[in-house]
């Protein structure tokens, strides 16, 4: 009876690779919900796995499905191509500095590497020594040669740093553990598939793995690294990392940028009246065409992506604001501010859902809130029993199953509605993704395998 609650008669021939929509990215279409999609509701390794594959190396991005094709990531910066009919890899391309930046950049990387170690080795030092010295723990008498090695200390690193400065392209920005190189999910147009990377690089391949182009556009500056997935709006592919820039499909020039407020979530394609945008999870309105920011600060999300429903878009986290994008366009515009409402204070990695009237959200913490799309105002909050840990995945929404996913691999299917009903709680390796459905089947990236799950 549970499974059943996730079978809708909408899709009564068999499943087919193909999506409706022309442009797949980051969750499908940017909203995490698959109408048609017809999954079962219960899961585990040896349960309802039509099959699995290993992936090179683990990833945060969620895998996107075009066609008879799955593509995915692999850390550092590996582009994967695998089957959808088995998993199986068809290609992968590498995408570090030495593999788009020309023949003489090895060298030049390992020269880079060596002055940027020796650079933190004596950075290090010098900052134990200031540290010291600003305490006054040390012995009076001690404290002139202190001060003497600090010196002799930042005489050394000078040079260094006047040495590393017309390298700097060659060194990888910083990130966190947890994060990698290869959060941002791809996205595609069916007939190429894009990709940024955390160490700036973006590229462009055609299905058979062509690389089309590849450049360095930019670098993230923001020491836990880079997540905001690319986006494909109009012939540009939009792409945020210190701001938002607006690529040629064609062959990768930055037609464009804009400064945006960091913000680790993805933009999402919009339209107010006939003109393509772009809204940032910071709160802006670009326009698509020529990167004109028509609208900033109207709301300011830091970890998850806004959601977008018949013109509203809904900033959801622990100020959340619902908006209405005017009819027309304008130079400055001024969205209607529909509602404000106070929510958990926590932080919100994953993206909330909306369907029929209800808004999904989740925070790290397992506490899980239902909205009234109207008003804002909560239909229930309920402290979800997912485990320790944070939650990473999305919420998504697949046919009559809501899935809450913990990054420990445990997922509850939900049945959505105003009140609390589980259908069923389900076990799989760790992964930090958001799951992909087509038909009655669900992909799922964990962090060592990819998943085809279904009956």
């Amino acid at each position: 009876m549970r499974a059943s609650l996730c079978a809708l008669a909408v899709c009564l021939i068999a499943p087919c690779w193909v999506w409706a929509q022309q442009t797949v990215g980051w969750r499908t279409d940017a909203t995490g919900w698959y109408s048609s999609a017809t999954p079962v509701a219960q899961w585990a390794a040896d349960k309802n796995v039509r099959w699995s594959a290993a992936t090179p190396n683990w990833s945060n991005a969620s895998p996107v499905v075009v066609g008879d094709r799955i593509f995915y990531c692999a850390e550092p910066t590996t582009l994967v191509c695998a089957s959808a009919a088995d998993g199986k890899i068809l290609w992968q391309k590498a995408n570090a500095y030495a593999d788009v930046l020309g023949p003489d950049a090895a060298e030049k990387i390992k020269q880079a590497d060596a002055i940027n170690a020796k650079l933190r080795a004596l950075q290090g030092e010098l900052n134990k020594v200031n540290q010291e010295l600003k305490k006054g723990g040390t012995d009076p008498a001690t404290q002139p040669a202190q001060k003497a090695k600090a010196d002799d200390l930042t005489k050394q690193i000078a040079p260094l740093r006047d040495q590393l400065k017309p390298m700097e392209m060659y060194i990888l920005p910083s990130t966190a553990d947890i994060n990698g190189y290869s959060t941002s999910t791809p996205v595609s147009d069916g007939q190429r598939v894009y990709m940024v990377f955390g160490n700036g690089v973006v590229v462009c391949y055609d299905m058979e793995g062509n690389r089309q182009w590849a450049k360095l556009v930019d670098k993230p500056t923001h020491e836990w690294g880079h997540s905001a997935s690319p986006v494909l709006v109009e012939g540009k592919l939009v792409v945020f990392i210190t701001k938002l820039f607006g690529l040629d499909v064609a062959d990768g020039k930055v037609l464009w940028q804009a400064p945006a407020a960091f913000a680790w979530g993805t933009p999402i394609a919009a339209r107010v009246g006939k003109t393509a945008v772009v809204v940032t999870p910071g709160g802006e309105i670009v326009r698509a065409a020529d990167g004109a920011v028509l609208a900033k600060g109207i709301a300011a999300l830091e970890y998850n992506s806004p959601i977008l429903s018949d013109g509203v878009v809904y900033f959801i986290a622990g100020k959340s604001v619902a908006m209405k994008l005017p009819a027309e366009a304008a130079d400055k515009l001024t969205p209607e501010i529909l509602w404000q409402a106070p929510l958990k204070s926590d932080r919100y990695y994953a993206s909330p859902v909306i369907h029929d009237g209800l808004i999904y959200a989740i925070t790290q913490n397992n506490n899980f809130s239902v909205l009234d799309a109207k008003n804002g105002k909560p239909v229930y909050e309920k402290k979800l029993d997912l485990g320790d840990g944070d939650i990473f995945p999305s919420i998504t929404l697949a046919g009559n199953c809501l899935l809450v996913s913990h990054s420990n691999g445990t997922t509850l299917v939900l049945q959505p509605g105003r009140e609390y009903k589980e259908i069923a709680r389900n076990k799989l390796e760790p992964f930090r993704s958001t799951p992909v459905f087509v038909g009655d089947r669900m992909i799922l990236r964990g962090l060592k395998n990819l998943y085809c799950i279904g009956k």
